[in-house]
């Protein structure tokens, strides 16, 4: 670590998206029961749920319309945009966190103002990894995550000469290194916390000791939202394909005509996330569907016998603590990076033909049958006491 550490001010800077949001709202709620103070940094839809788990919420100076959560699967431009926005966020974040004297800086992994705060200041440093860790070093990671990139990779090289330039304004005002592609968007701190199990992680057990693995912590977060429905008590199916990247009218399509009930093939309940104002057209639904925009998840999962999902790490977690198998319809890069560890686990079935969607759901619910059961505990254990000591 760089320095002693002082004070009771842990300042967070978070990244403005529910995966990633969620996804560390339990460990800032066990700072703030150990008695720190949590200054969380985010946009204004998240302020509800940050207060709610203990956080002092606080604004980035950013203008929300500047922050597109579905700039996460265009790797170029996200790397020029983390640049960007480190340059022109950087005066203001050094000096009210000068002002702060906090005891410690913990970032999101795509936070690079965060690390670059942390370094100037010299403040201990903590990277909360809300998607899996990718290491130069360690070959099964680089290779996991770079199958799912690799396909919309160059159609954004426009993006790279800006980048470039904002990578020599960083480097020539604040002497800011390690700012190529995997560093921005895998910044290190001194530690870095990983919101899953080692398990998980592809090439986990290789990964060195300033990894640390608190397993899935987003189902015991606080949670705000409320549904306004009761779920069935029958078996039924729970469908959300993501809160980004979840427009995919074709998978819709097959979804209402396979599982929608007929008076000649009637069909279990269906809970399904879909947000119909922003559809082009209206969709109609089935008899047997309850459709709304967000809902409490975990109330969900309580009673579900299904969960047809995109495969964001949070809600594939929550399902295995709920013991909910997972039908996983990936949409991006990461989703297909998690599709295929659960799927290599026995926990879930990647759909690959969307016209078979009937068949696979039905054999994607006789997993439980047969997985492990040890395994699923062991991959939803919480271990986080270790390292709250660590702000101690």
């Amino acid at each position: 670590m760089k320095h002693c550490m002082n004070g009771k001010t842990i300042i967070f800077y978070g990244i403005p998206a529910c995966g990633h949001i969620h996804s560390n709202l339990y460990l800032t709620k066990r700072l703030w029961e150990k008695g720190f103070r949590i200054v969380y940094y985010s946009l204004p839809p998240f302020r509800k749920v940050i207060e709610a788990n203990g956080c002092e919420y606080r604004p980035y100076p950013l203008e929300n319309a500047l922050f597109d959560p579905t700039d996460g699967e265009k790797l170029l431009k996200l790397y020029r945009l983390l640049l960007q926005f480190t340059q022109e966020m950087l005066p203001k974040l050094l000096d009210q966190a000068g002002k702060e004297a906090p005891r410690a800086l913990i970032f999101d992994s795509l936070a690079l103002w965060g690390r670059a705060a942390a370094e100037l200041l010299q403040i201990p440093s903590f990277s909360f990894y809300s998607i899996a860790a990718v290491d130069w070093h360690n070959k099964m990671s680089l290779a996991a995550y770079a199958a799912g990139f690799s396909r919309n990779f160059l159609r954004y090289g426009k993006e790279l000469p800006a980048a470039l330039r904002f990578r020599k304004q960083l480097k020539t005002s604040y002497g800011l290194e390690k700012l190529g592609l995997l560093s921005v968007l895998m910044n290190k701190g001194d530690y870095n916390l990983c919101g899953f199990s080692r398990e998980f992680q592809p090439g986990g057990r290789s990964f060195g000791p300033e990894y640390l693995f608190p397993g899935p912590l987003s189902v015991h977060r606080i949670v705000t939202e409320k549904n306004d429905f009761v779920c069935p008590r029958e078996p039924f199916y729970y469908i959300s394909l993501g809160t980004i990247f979840n427009r995919n009218r074709k998978l819709l399509n097959a979804i209402i005509e396979q599982l929608g009930s007929r008076p000649e093939r009637p069909a279990p309940p269906v809970v399904l996330v879909w947000d119909r104002a922003k559809d082009e057209s209206p969709v109609s639904f089935p008899e047997n569907f309850t459709v709304r925009p967000f809902v409490n998840q975990n109330e969900i999962l309580k009673h579900a016998s299904l969960f047809i999902t995109a495969g964001g790490v949070n809600s594939i977690h929550e399902a295995l603590y709920f013991q909910v198998p997972c039908l996983l319809c990936p949409q991006q890069g990461e989703q297909f990076l998690n599709a295929r560890q659960i799927e290599r686990l026995g926990f879930g079935r990647i759909l690959r033909s969307s016209k078979r969607l009937r068949q696979e759901a039905a054999a994607c619910m006789e997993l439980k049958t047969r997985w492990d059961e040890e395994k699923r505990q062991k991959l939803t254990a919480v271990a986080l006491e270790q390292i709250l000591t660590l702000f101690i």
